[in-house]
């Protein structure tokens, strides 16, 4: 609803109220002269935490009723367990992007006239990377107010005052990217040639992958939310992750399909890889061409994620080399967004 723009003299805070997107916006500029004080206070992340959890327990305690309820798996039977499996996992995935962004928070920006409540500003970790950066224009701004102030009075020597720049911290490459996008790029090959060959080993091998993607790509994105990170490595990760829990959701709708139609495929460890290992075959035309779809997506995705990382080490490099910080935006103009 809400977002925040810095300039090099003055923040604009864009407050929107509506439903579902902002009908009403109303505009805010702090001079960064005028700000006193901008206060960060840590808050409970408890109650969504427990409410994400209990949306998960709600949709499975109503699958497993209608698993004792349902005689036969009827059409429409299928179609609701399907939904209600996949809104659990829709939570399970709100849950772990609410755990993974860390700690929440409230920050308000104080003036001589004013107190206000920043509300794009909600996560700790990410907020206080936004108040180093905009702490350095202000103390910036403000002691070339007090150099002025005190050449006014008399005091010796004539200081100038220093303008306000876009400082911020450099950006960083956490060491667990890489990894975590050739983890994927080797995940969507393989699943690609699974798909074709259906192979039973090779379909162990990408249900392994798909675990040691979950781990790798979580702590991944815990370690770019805590770092200064460029924009464009972090959306490539969560769309990673989004594309990972379509690939969890897609498989588990399509093993229950084919459980339901081959009960053979529920019988210890190898029923369920040749469940897998014959989707191209059992599943049908929708199913492969899905899932030839979400690996080819792992694929494209990590390696541009490897591409981006590449980039953005050897900027980084460059700017190391020529003793300038690289600017905390990749965006160019007067204005950048802070937090949308």
């Amino acid at each position: 609803m809400s977002s925040l723009w810095l300039a090099e003299d003055h923040l604009v805070y864009v407050k929107g109220t509506g439903f579902l997107m902002p009908f009403l916006e109303e505009y805010k500029r702090f001079r960064l002269t005028d700000i006193q004080a901008i206060t960060l206070a840590r808050t409970s992340r408890w109650g969504k935490g427990f409410l994400y959890l209990l949306l998960a327990l709600v949709c499975t305690a109503f699958l497993v009723l209608l698993f004792s309820l349902a005689g036969a798996m009827r059409p429409l039977t299928v179609i609701a367990i399907s939904v209600l499996g996949l809104g659990g996992l829709a939570s399970l995935a709100l849950l772990g992007r609410h755990l993974i962004l860390g700690p929440t928070c409230v920050c308000d920006v104080q003036t001589s006239l004013t107190r206000e409540r920043l509300r794009p500003l909600t996560r700790y970790h990410s907020t206080l990377q936004k108040i180093d950066r905009i702490e350095s224009l202000i103390r910036a701004a403000q002691t070339g107010l007090t150099e002025e102030a005190s050449s006014a009075e008399g005091a010796a020597g004539a200081p100038t005052r220093r303008a306000a720049t876009f400082r911020g911290d450099a950006f960083q490459v956490p060491g667990l990217v890489a990894p975590a996008f050739a983890v994927f790029l080797l995940l969507g090959l393989t699943g690609l040639a699974g798909l074709h060959l259906e192979s039973v080993v090779l379909t162990a091998g990408v249900l392994l992958m798909i675990l040691l993607g979950s781990l790798s790509l979580s702590m991944s994105l815990v370690a770019v939310v805590r770092k200064p990170t460029p924009e464009s490595l972090r959306m490539l990760l969560w769309i990673t992750m989004g594309i990972h829990f379509l690939v969890v959701g897609t498989g588990a709708v399509y093993f229950l399909i084919a459980a339901t139609a081959e009960p053979a495929y529920t019988i210890g460890l190898t029923g369920p890889l040749e469940a897998f290992a014959g989707i191209a075959t059992t599943g049908g035309m929708v199913f492969y061409a899905i899932f030839v779809g979400l690996f080819l997506g792992f694929f494209v995705l990590g390696l541009f994620g490897l591409l981006q990382v590449a980039k953005w080490r050897r900027r980084l490099l460059v700017a190391e080399t020529l003793g300038a910080a690289p600017l905390a935006t990749e965006k160019t103009g007067s204005e950048g967004e802070v937090e949308r």
